[in-house]
Parts: structure tokens; C-alpha cells; sequence
């Protein structure tokens, strides 16, 4: 009973914080548009005056100022908040640890009430504390092939808004209105980021630090280098749509091929795990060696650390490069 008053404890503990948390964010999140809102006025009314605007950009990866200062210094914390961004999510990454921490500590608090075995509490707090991170990673992985999916159709738009004789930035501002998410979203801050005086070669470095995709790093190079000798550049983006079209396709019929391979490789890494679950519900005393023996608890480690670098040496020949 004291374990599961603990548990809903920490279980609505989490749900104030994450509450405080969101309202402060809410709110400097609308500081920060009424902010970019007054500089856009501002820029379109001094259109006659050269501006030379410096644009940076402060990570703010806690909303605690020491906390912030301690993750800024932290290459670890910098790399995940820009996966963070990559993935379209708009926490910090002082609150995702945070959520991370609270569903460990609330998956052990949980499974020890079920069971009494120390070592199988750690590895389901475990569990639920990768929970949070993978989410973010899959999301990320989604958002990228989403957007290389669209980013041939996007060219094409802007090699023919070129042919028309439209300028290159419109053509920036047509790719934003016309095309789906998320290519319309990066396309715009990219826009809006030359609009408040950001030179062309910044704000496509930043779309290229924005989406880490290979095919757009391509894109942008040629862009740059056609700016520096010249060159029909609608041509050339009809080039290059064409060149991430084919690899592509090429990428998508590699991924069916080796469909069966991956399918196979999660039903190998699931097996084991299946296998004890369904031992220890027919006959608890069968598996319970495993928990109450220290020769089973190093056993059990061994098998956990053959299981995930069989994993990692699966994906690794399944992952080919085109």
C-alpha cells in the first residue's frame, strides 16, 4: 500500500512539473513571436535602407539559467537539442531528461510492487527511461525521410518559379506556401531568416544544420556554387531533383528487399525476452534461479549484452549505403 501511495505520488509530481513547465515555455514562446512580429514590421518598412542584420540564435536548453549554462557546456546536450529540433519537438532538453528520469523511477516503483527481484526492477526502469529518447529518435527518422520524399517535388516547383523569372527568394516563399510539411516549415524559416537580413549562404547553411540529409546538402551546394560562377540555375535544380528522385527510389527498393532480413532480425532480438516471459508464466520457479542466484544475474547480463551487439551488428549489415 505505501508503495502504491508512492507511486501516485510521483505520478501526479510529474504531471505539476510538466504543467509549470509548459506554461513557462507557453509564455516565452509567445514573447519570442510578438518579438520576430515587431521585427518583420520593422524590416518591411525600411525597405530602402541597407540593413545589415545579425541574426544568433541562444539554445536554450533549460529553462533554469544555471541549469542552461551547465548544458551549454555539456557537447552531449548540444547534439540532443538538435536532434530535438531535427524531430520537430519543441522541449528543452533539461524536460526531456526530466520526463526520461520520472518514467524510470515511476517503472520501478511500478514493477516493484509486482515482483521483488532488485535486478528486474533496474532493467524495466531502464526500459522506460530509453522510452523518451527512442521516441525522439524515431520521430527524427520519420520527419527526414518525410522530408527527402517531398524535396524532389520542391525543387522542381523552384526550378520552374526560376524559369518564370521569379527571384531565387520567392522561390524560397513558393516552396513554403505550396508544399506539405515538413519541407514547408524549414523552407519558411529559411525565408524568414533572409528576410531579416541573414545572407542566402547562412540561411541555407542553417536549412543544411536544420535537416542533415546528404540530398539537400547537394541541393544547397550546387545553389551556392552556381551564385559564385553563374550558370542557369533552374536547370541545374531540375538536375539535382532528378539525381535525389532516382536515389530515392533506389533507397525505397533496397528497404523492400531487405524487408524480410530486418522483420527477421526483430523477431531473433524479441525471441528471448518472449521465450523467459513465457517460462516464468508457466512455471515461476523455472526462471527464478536467474534472480535469486548471483551466477543467474551475471548469466542474464551476459545474454543482455550478446543481445544488443547482435542488434547493433544487424542493423549495421542491413543499413547500406547508397
Amino acid at each position: 500500500m505505501i508503495q502504491f501511495s508512492i507511486f501516485l505520488f510521483c505520478l501526479f509530481l510529474t504531471y505539476a512539473l510538466y504543467l509549470i513547465a509548459t506554461r513557462k515555455s507557453d509564455a516565452q514562446r509567445r514573447r519570442l513571436q510578438q518579438r520576430l512580429a515587431e521585427a518583420l514590421i520593422y524590416t518591411s518598412d525600411t525597405d530602402d535602407v541597407d540593413i545589415q542584420i545579425q541574426l544568433s540564435r541562444e539554445e536554450t536548453l533549460s529553462e533554469i539559467p544555471w541549469l542552461n549554462r551547465s548544458l551549454l557546456s555539456l557537447p552531449v546536450a548540444v547534439r540532443l537539442k538538435r536532434r530535438l529540433d531535427q524531430a520537430d519537438f519543441h522541449i528543452t532538453v533539461a524536460r526531456l531528461v526530466m520526463f526520461s528520469v520520472m518514467a524510470g523511477i515511476l517503472a520501478m516503483l511500478a514493477i516493484s510492487v509486482i515482483v521483488s527481484s532488485w535486478m528486474v526492477v533496474i532493467f524495466a526502469g531502464v526500459l522506460a527511461a530509453v522510452v523518451p529518447f527512442a521516441h525522439v529518435t524515431l520521430t527524427r527518422q520519420k520527419r527526414l525521410h518525410k522530408f527527402l520524399e517531398y524535396l524532389p517535388e520542391a525543387l522542381e516547383l523552384m526550378s520552374r518559379a526560376l524559369s518564370a523569372g521569379h527571384a531565387f527568394s520567392e522561390t524560397l516563399h513558393l516552396v513554403a506556401t505550396e508544399m506539405p510539411e515538413p519541407v514547408a516549415t524549414e523552407f519558411r524559416k529559411t525565408y524568414e531568416e533572409q528576410n531579416l537580413g541573414l545572407s542566402l549562404k547562412l540561411a541555407l547553411e542553417n536549412l543544411a544544420r536544420r535537416v542533415p540529409l546528404i540530398d539537400l546538402r547537394l541541393c544547397i551546394t550546387a545553389v551556392l556554387i552556381q551564385r559564385e560562377t553563374g550558370g542557369n540555375l533552374g536547370e541545374i535544380l531540375e538536375k539535382v531533383a532528378h539525381t535525389i528522385r532516382d536515389r530515392f527510389r533506389i533507397v525505397e527498393e533496397l528497404r523492400t528487399l531487405t524487408t524480410q532480413s530486418r522483420w527477421g532480425a526483430y523477431i531473433l532480438g524479441a525471441l528471448p525476452v518472449f521465450l523467459a516471459v513465457a517460462a516464468t508464466s508457466v512455471n515461476p520457479e523455472y526462471m527464478n534461479v536467474f534472480w535469486t542466484d548471483p551466477r543467474g544475474h551475471k548469466l542474464i547480463a551476459l545474454a543482455l549484452a550478446l543481445q544488443i551487439g547482435g542488434i547493433i551488428v544487424m542493423r549495421r549489415i542491413m543499413n547500406i549505403k547508397v
